[in-house]
């Protein structure tokens, strides 16, 4: 079987042959309040906590006070794995101390993580989200080329990359409608109203290098995160 990283997430893996194909960079998409944080945080946090790899989450538009108060109450407890080094949480604006509210490109985030990947051990990157860095570009196809070129520089490196982007009601699967065209998987959190009550779901649209299940499948939101109900469809 070809090398699988899991996610942890209760699930979801089972949807996947096990996990993300090693070395990939996959992409997350939905709208506000769907879970996509969430998700990205359980990637990495799982990484450090059940599977012994070293993850690190960037962050661009979220304070790092506010990610750990969202994990803590999710039971997910970093401070452990923060001091031990396997868990590496970086807020972009609290590193730009001479203009944090400044939009940064993918030649900043570049490097940023040139140096930081080696320096930190990190087989896991999380990068939430692509929608802060896509306002720094003009046009459609500068935004197109340097992605491209970002999502050749994750490859290269040995780390399994999930990058989050998000979803506008009647607007499209992603915020600039090319993301999905430049990673090697694709997952879309719905979040549908249904007789008056909103429902999350899941959907695996693409992945490259392995079969999967490509139902729409219910999430929940429990108190120790989110839960994919593999067994269940959404019709």
């Amino acid at each position: 079987m070809e090398d699988r990283v899991p996610t942890g997430i209760q699930g979801f893996d089972r949807l996947v042959g096990g996990g993300f194909p090693r070395g990939t960079v996959n992409l997350l998409s939905g709208p506000a309040g769907s879970g996509k944080s969430l998700f990205g945080l359980h990637f990495a946090y799982n990484g450090a906590a059940l599977f012994g790899e070293n993850s690190m989450v960037v962050v661009l538009e979220e304070t790092r006070r506010s990610l750990e108060r969202a994990m803590a109450s999710y039971g997910m407890e970093v401070g452990p794995y923060e001091r031990e080094g396997r868990f590496l949480l970086v807020d972009i604006g609290e590193l730009r101390t001479d203009e944090p509210e400044r939009v940064v490109g993918f030649d900043e985030i570049r490097g940023f993580l040139d140096a930081a990947l080696p320096r930190s051990g990190a087989r896991r990157l999380v990068l939430d989200s692509l929608s802060a860095i896509g306002l720094y570009y003009g046009s459609a196809e500068q935004l197109r080329e340097r992605m491209f070129s970002f999502t050749r520089f994750l490859r290269a490196r040995d780390v399994t990359t999930l990058l989050i982007t998000e979803s506008e009601e009647g607007a499209g699967l992603t915020r600039f409608g090319l993301e999905q065209f430049l990673a090697d998987s694709f997952i879309y959190l719905g979040l549908e109203e249904i007789k008056g009550d909103l429902r999350r779901t899941l959907t695996v649209r693409k992945m490259r290098f392995t079969r999967h299940d490509a139902a729409k499948h219910p999430v929940h939101v429990t108190s120790a995160g989110l839960v994919v109900l593999d067994q269940e469809k959404v019709m």
